[in-house]
């Protein structure tokens, strides 16, 4: 059977989640509660870095901002004084956003896919962590693949497959007191926006469309990647902290009321810009990477 007739939809859907790292999780976590979000409890990571290996602990973990549908990831090393290299890299870097990982419900599709089209890849791997449920621990699992680990500046991209959803998004996480239900925009600064289009519409098997100078994705599924060349950073993100370059630099959730939200940000003490109709907090006082909020 071919490929698009055992597929009815993209074999990418929609940004499954961004993970960013961060040098303090407790400062971090306050941060993200100050804004209105519940995190999910500490979970370790264990997994294989390549296919055929054992899974085995990684010496770092998570905490979540969970939607219904997707999710930021919090990255942490486990114990301090025995930091991850994994992210003691990232850090190394910069603290901020370094993971984009799509969704995808046919992660050997993505796979082949990509290598057909001459792009390195990690081949498709399980990833699994222990999570708290209501009945107990469970373990997650996963299949993810990296595309091009070596010729990716921006960070670590990625299509991820959930095996366990069930574990991940749980009911008692999803709600938060500020009411935002979903990451809806993941925004990559680069100085090679022809570039990236480029590269991007190959990973994602879609057209991206041009906005206020930016080449925006809107992946089949739900959810944007906005593409923002540096020249255009002024209109979509003034007044914010950048990572090198190129780099994520922000994410925007969907939040019904923005009076309501703007009001709890000032009261925790947080600067809060109007760029068009989003509300911005500067990636400084957010661990590295920009928040935005839109209707």
């Amino acid at each position: 059977m071919s490929m698009s007739m055992s597929m009815p939809m993209a074999d990418i859907d929609s940004i499954n989640h961004i993970g960013m790292a961060v040098r303090d999780l407790s400062r971090a976590s306050r941060c993200f509660e100050a804004m209105g979000f519940q995190l999910t409890p500490w979970s370790a990571h264990a997994g294989a870095w390549k296919p055929g290996e054992p899974v085995k602990p990684l010496g770092a973990g998570n905490r979540c901002v969970m939607f219904a549908r997707n999710y930021l990831e919090i990255l942490a090393s486990e114990h301090a004084d025995q930091p991850s290299p994994r992210i003691a890299g990232y850090l190394q870097h910069h603290q901020g956003a370094h993971i984009i990982c799509f969704n995808s419900e046919a992660v050997e599709a993505v796979d082949a896919r990509l290598v057909a089209a001459g792009v390195e890849t990690s081949g498709a791997i399980p990833l699994q962590r222990d999570i708290d449920t209501p009945e107990g621990v469970r373990t997650a699992r996963f299949q993810r693949v990296q595309f091009a680990p070596n010729d990716s500046p921006e960070g670590y991209i990625q299509a991820a497959r959930h095996l366990t959803p069930q574990y991940i998004y749980q009911p008692q996480y999803i709600a938060h007191p500020n009411g935002c239900t979903e990451l809806r925009d993941t925004l990559l600064v680069t100085d090679d926006l022809a570039h990236f289009a480029v590269k991007y519409r190959q990973y994602t098997g879609q057209q991206p469309q041009q906005q206020d100078g930016a080449m925006v994705f809107h992946l089949p599924g739900f959810s944007r990647l906005s593409l923002i060349p540096l020249s255009k950073v002024s209109t979509w993100l003034p007044g914010s902290l950048l990572p090198p370059l190129p780099g994520v630099a922000a994410v925007s959730f969907h939040c019904p009321d923005l009076q309501a939200q703007q009001q709890r940000l000032l009261r925790a003490g947080f600067t809060v810009l109007q760029v068009g109709e989003r509300l911005l907090v500067p990636a400084e006082e957010a661990c590295g990477l920009a928040i935005l909020f839109e209707r």
